[in-house]
């Protein structure tokens, strides 16, 4: 699925291009050239000319789509006419500054109009005034591709005759001539504090449950960890896309897999391309067992009592 390609997937593969931001008493420097001056007021940072011209103004937005991903973009406001255009926030996160980051966001390989040559005033008032950005269609392209993705994956599951209930993964076989509900494995919700004073990280395990044969012949009972989902995972980052872990599977031979779980009470996700009641009906609490077992079926990872 990674290998399809559409404006989504630049959202984590574009890298802001090396130069060195440093903002000190206001003035904006790209690698040691001062080149404009950063006003805030409340959530809005004005860019400003070195003599003191309001120029645009930057206010970051975060949304969250049904694949668990999280999107960082900008509203971009031309000064002089308080017309706006978006643009996703291709910038590179500057550690605890989030001053530099959000000028990074216009500073970068993709956005040009804060560089080491200056403030591109053309460039970023003919972007504004230029054609619209669109950002629901951006999200609702992604929404989209994750729900028909999620059939799909749902449609492996069934046709695989798995099912998941209650922790025990079952495969429907043909027992001495009768189908029945064998366990293949268990998926089972923990959690682990990572750090005093902090909520405990909330993840999924899933095992492939078998028996074999020992030494002396006796049938021994074995469980292998075929992956595990997390809602966050304290401390990592996923090494494709240099995020920190959150709505993730991770497999035991580490290949990383987005999926949302449940939408937590303070959490704003876009229903964008999606019908009504549909941002429930792929994102809940309940539905998560199944999902994270079909993903990993359809990624080809397979249980030991598998038929």
């Amino acid at each position: 699925m990674k290998k399809v390609l559409f404006a989504f997937t630049m959202f984590v593969s574009l890298t802001a291009a090396a130069q060195d931001i440093d903002i000190e008493k206001h003035k904006i420097s790209v690698d040691k050239t001062e080149v404009a001056i950063l006003d805030k007021e409340k959530r809005v940072y004005k860019i400003l000319s070195l003599d003191n011209r309001p120029v645009f103004s930057i206010e970051r937005k975060l949304t969250s789509l049904l694949d668990g991903s999280s999107v960082k973009w900008m509203v971009l406001t031309d000064l002089t006419n308080n017309k706006t255009n978006e643009i996703i926030d291709y910038g590179k996160l500057h550690g605890m500054s989030f001053e530099n980051s959000i000028v990074a966001s216009v500073c970068n390989d993709k956005y040009k109009f804060i560089s080491k040559a200056g403030l591109d005033e053309k460039g970023v008032t003919e972007f504004i005034n230029g054609t619209p950005t669109d950002i629901e269609k951006i999200f609702a392209d992604a929404n989209l591709k994750t729900k028909n993705q999620l059939n799909v994956e749902n449609e492996a599951m069934i046709k695989a005759k798995v099912s998941v209930k209650k922790g025990d993964i079952f495969q429907v076989q043909v027992v001495n001539g009768i189908e029945t509900s064998v366990i293949i494995g268990s998926i089972t919700k923990k959690s682990q504090t990572v750090m005093a004073g902090f909520a405990p990280d909330t993840f999924y395990e899933v095992n492939s449950l078998y028996s074999e044969k020992d030494n002396n012949n006796r049938d021994q009972n074995r469980a292998r960890l075929v992956a595990a989902w997390y809602n966050t995972k304290t401390g990592y980052t996923n090494p494709n896309t240099d995020q920190n872990i959150q709505n993730t599977i991770i497999t035991s031979d580490n290949k990383y897999f987005n999926l949302r779980g449940g939408i937590s009470g303070m959490e704003k996700v876009s229903s964008a391309g999606l019908e009504k009641g549909e941002l429930e009906l792929y994102s809940s609490d309940n539905s998560l067992p199944d999902r994270i077992v079909a993903k990993l079926l359809f990624n080809g990872y397979t249980f030991e009592a598998m038929k």
